[in-house]
């Protein structure tokens, strides 16, 4: 089997970001080789007539649509339901964000540590380490996916009426 097909592959039927070290694990292949296969990848569709691209997000790489075209293409995505719990936990980072992860778990409850994780799973919160607690923020990805380049866009988009 061709190495770089593989690496393809598992980018695309990955649901999160998939590190070097994982990939070149499943693979049976070297972080080095693994690098090199994704950056050329990337260099492919990185071509003004693909349609996917190759970003680094949340501690991997995910193969992604390119954000100028997610919203033609997105009434063929399959649902990417987020559990409502997570969704309001995710509101409260928009919000209020960037928020300490405390004080996250005080407005929302135990359960946002899971909530939390869950976000930086999929890329959408980054969580840096600030003290005994995490300063969350919003991504670059979690923006990409509303179609927004700013976390004020995103907060003004999710308060405007649906239509």
């Amino acid at each position: 089997m061709e190495p770089k097909a593989l690496v393809e592959a598992a980018l695309f039927v990955a649901d999160r970001p998939l590190s070097l070290a994982r990939l070149a694990q499943v693979l049976n292949l070297s972080e080095e080789a693994v690098g090199r296969l994704i950056q050329a990848l990337a260099e492919e569709y990185a071509a003004p007539d693909r349609g996917l691209e190759i970003v680094q997000q949340g501690g991997g790489y995910v193969l992604q649509v390119k954000g100028h075209l997610a919203e033609a293409v997105r009434p063929f995505a399959p649902g990417q339901d987020i559990p409502e719990p997570v969704l309001r936990t995710l509101a409260v980072i928009v919000y209020r964000g960037p928020i300490l992860q405390s004080e996250v778990v005080r407005l929302r409850g135990q359960r946002a540590y899971s909530h939390v994780r869950e976000l930086v799973e999929r890329g959408f919160v980054r969580a840096e380490e600030e003290g005994p607690t995490k300063r969350l923020s919003v991504t670059k990805a979690l923006l990409s996916y509303f179609g927004v380049e700013t976390a004020e866009e995103l907060r003004a988009l999710l308060e405007s009426p649906p239509g």
